[in-house]
């Protein structure tokens, strides 16, 4: 592998930001690259850990088994971005899966060449792991500050609501303080009556258009971004009907990274969002066919 070329890789990983160009050259003969396929998997859950993965092009998403039957995405990964780092410390079984989401480069670092690699000068091993330790902590943070969110977010859905555009104008409310950064959102709920997108409400230092009336294409994606980079578009929907769109928008343009994540954390408040537009639907439904029951036996007196 080319080391000159792997540099500006290295350089940009927090894990490596400390070192000279010269350790980061010896660093690059132990590189090795990788190929994936979108849809293949990287490594499963439960394997036995053998190195760190970077991703020089591509994306990945990290996985993890749910105890009542199928998976959860905790991270999206993009250029630049590393993950296994778990394995560097010991042989312990991997903790998620990975998968590669269309065509993926990696580079991988096995455990016993980054220990070669370190074994030659001690105040770089200390500079390592002192990183590593830092990378661990942000991720953890952002982990619980998506677990505050969903937390806070499902405290306010058990509450009693009554009509959807009041739980949807509560539930963005909930949600943008949570979020990195500075967010608006704007919402709307679908009517059936006029078969159009009735306002909700919205939040947040920006003001922009809920995009009343007009429906989402019965193709649009559940996700998707407009080409401003900062506008996350969101459409809910039941197997049966559409049910309500969101619009968040960032105070400044994102990053792929930055994009990606914002969308996986946004698909899991869909989710929650969704089941209880679902719910508020059927036990309204119920209600109506109660009162119609009640009046046809009345009729029948």
């Amino acid at each position: 592998m080319d080391k000159k070329r792997n540099l500006p890789l290295l350089r940009s990983l927090e894990l490596f930001s400390r070192f000279t160009d010269k350790r980061l050259e010896d660093l690059s003969a132990y590189l090795e690259p990788l190929s994936f396929e979108g849809g293949a998997e990287i490594f499963s859950e439960g394997s036995i850990g053998d190195g760190l993965y970077f991703v020089a092009s591509g994306r990945v998403r990290v996985t993890k088994r749910l105890a009542a039957g199928g998976v959860k995405d905790i991270a999206s990964l993009g250029t630049g971005d590393c993950f296994g780092e778990m394995a560097l410390l010991d042989a312990a079984p991997r903790s998620a899966g990975a998968w590669a989401v269309g065509k993926t480069e990696l580079v991988r670092l096995r455990r016993d060449d980054l220990k070669n690699w370190l074994a030659a000068d001690a105040a770089s091993a200390m500079d390592f792991f002192s990183a590593l330790v830092s990378v661990q902590s942000e991720r953890l943070r952002r982990t619980s500050s998506e677990l505050a969110l969903l937390h806070d977010l499902s405290s306010l859905l058990v509450e009693p609501a009554t009509i959807p555009a009041s739980l949807l104008s509560r539930s963005i409310e909930r949600v943008l303080p949570h979020l990195e950064g500075t967010w608006s959102a704007a919402a709307c709920v679908f009517n059936p009556y006029n078969n159009e997108m009735d306002p909700a409400g919205s939040c947040g230092p920006e003001t922009f258009g809920p995009e009343v009336g007009s429906l989402p294409s019965p193709s649009s994606p559940a996700l998707s971004w407009e080409s401003d980079n900062r506008t996350l578009a969101i459409v809910l929907r039941s197997p049966a009907k559409l049910l309500a769109t969101l619009r968040l928008r960032s105070s400044v343009p994102l990053n792929e990274n930055r994009r990606a994540e914002s969308a996986r954390t946004m698909a899991a408040v869909a989710q929650l969002l969704t089941s209880a537009l679902e719910n508020m639907d059927f036990r309204a439904d119920e209600v109506l066919r109660r009162r119609l029951q009640m009046r046809t036996g009345a009729q029948g007196l």
